[in-house]
C-alpha cells in the first residue's frame, strides 16, 4: 500500500507528536518539512528522512507531497492556508483554524474557487467514541439534550514546558480561548449547532485570556456551561444531560470512554474505543485520494460557525489581538 506522504508546516510540540503517531500507523510518512526556524526543521525532517526546506514556497513545489499538515501558531494558519491552497495543496491546519471568522471564510472561499481542500485538524470530532456519542445522541438514546458542561483546564506550568511561551503572547493570538477553548466549544456545535445567545467573561492579562466562562443559549431551552482556562489543574471532563438520561465522559476531547446513564441513574451501557491523531489523518488522506473538496467530519460550514462563536466571546470580553494578525 502506497504511504500518503505529508509536508508538514511547523516543528513544534503537536507536529512532533502527531507525526510520531500517524508514521507509526504505517499509512503515512513525512515527506517534507519547513518552519520558521530552520534548525528545528531539520532535526525534524531527519528524523523521518524528510527532505528539509529553508522556505515555503519550495515545500509546496515539491511534487512528493500530497497534502499539508499546519501546526504553527494560530497567527499563521491563514497566510499557511492562503499559500497551500494558491499551490494546490490540500491543507490540514489545526485548530483554532483561524484568529477570526473573517480569515476562515476567506480561506475557504478561495479553497472553493481553487477546488483544494482544506479542513480544521479539530481532533475531537473524528474520534470513534464521540463519533459513536453523537450517533447515541442523534438516535435520541438520552432523549433532547438539555445541557453540556464541559471544561479545558490546564496548569500554565505545564503549557511553558510542553508549548513554549507562545499561548502567553497576544502576537501569536495566544491565551486561553483559540487553543483550548475552541474544543468545548466545537463540541457543543456538533451537538447543538449555532447557539441564539453567547454570553462569555474572561480573567485578561498581557493582552490574552487566561480564563474564559462561557454559556451558549439555544432557542430550544438547552444551555451549555462552558470554561477553559490556562491556570487549573489539568480536567477534561464532559457530560451530556438529556431529559431521558447522560452520557459522562472523563475527557470528551479524546475520549476512550463514554458512560451512558438511563432516567433511573443506572449504567445502560458504556461506550469503547482507541483515541489518537490518526483518525483525522485517515479520513483527511481518504478524502483527498477521492478528489473530494470537504470533508464531512469537520466541513467548512462547522468551522466557520465555530469562529463566528470565538469571535462573539472575544467581542463579549473586549480581547482583541494585534493589528497585524486580525486584519489579514
Amino acid at each position: 500500500m502506497k504511504k500518503f506522504r505529508w509536508g508538514v508546516i511547523g516543528a513544534g510540540m503537536i507536529a512532533k507528536v502527531a507525526c510520531r503517531e500517524i508514521v507509526k500507523s504505517g499509512r503515512h510518512e513525512i515527506a517534507a518539512v519547513y518552519s520558521r526556524t530552520y534548525g528545528s526543521a531539520l532535526r525534524f525532517a531527519k528524523k523521518y528522512g524528510a527532505k528539509c526546506y529553508r522556505t515555503l514556497e519550495e515545500m509546496l513545489a515539491d511534487e512528493n507531497v500530497d497534502a499539508v499538515y499546519i501546526a504553527t501558531p494560530h497567527s499563521a494558519h491563514y497566510s499557511n492556508l492562503i499559500a497551500c491552497v494558491n499551490a494546490g495543496k490540500p491543507a490540514l491546519a489545526e485548530k483554532a483554524f483561524t484568529v477570526n471568522a473573517s480569515q476562515a471564510e476567506r480561506a475557504f472561499d478561495l479553497a472553493k474557487e481553487k477546488k483544494v481542500l482544506i479542513c480544521e485538524a479539530m481532533w475531537t470530532r473524528f474520534q470513534p467514541v464521540v463519533l459513536e456519542v453523537a450517533e447515541a445522541v442523534g438516535n435520541g438514546e438520552i432523549g433532547e439534550i438539555k445541557c453540556f458542561r464541559g471544561g479545558f483546564s490546564t496548569p500554565a506550568t505545564w503549557v511553558r514546558r510542553f508549548l513554549s511561551d507562545r499561548l502567553f503572547k497576544p502576537e501569536y493570538a495566544g491565551g486561553a480561548l483559540l487553543d483550548v477553548g475552541v474544543y468545548p466549544i466545537s463540541f457543543s456545535h456538533m451537538l447543538l449547532g449555532v447557539p441564539d445567545v453567547v454570553e462569555c467573561a474572561a480573567k485578561l492579562e498581557g493582552g490574552i485570556d487566561l480564563t474564559d466562562d462561557i454559556l451558549l443559549k439555544y432557542a430550544g431551552g438547552a444551555v451549555c456551561s462552558l470554561t477553559c482556562t490556562l491556570e487549573g489543574l489539568k480536567s477534561f471532563t464532559g457530560v451530556i444531560e438529556g431529559d431521558k438520561g447522560r452520557i459522562v465522559m472523563p475527557d470528551y476531547t479524546r475520549p476512550k470512554k463514554a458512560t451512558v446513564y438511563g432516567e433511573d441513574g443506572k449504567v445502560t451501557r458504556v461506550i469503547k474505543g482507541k483515541k489518537g491523531y490518526v483518525y483525522e489523518f485517515d479520513a483527511f488522506a481518504d478524502c483527498v485520494k477521492r478528489g473530494e473538496t470537504e470533508c464531512r467530519f469537520m466541513t467548512a460550514q462547522d468551522t466557520v460557525e465555530v469562529m463566528r462563536i470565538l469571535d462573539e466571546c472575544r467581542k463579549a470580553t473586549g480581547l482583541r489581538y494585534p493589528d497585524g494578525i486580525e486584519s489579514l
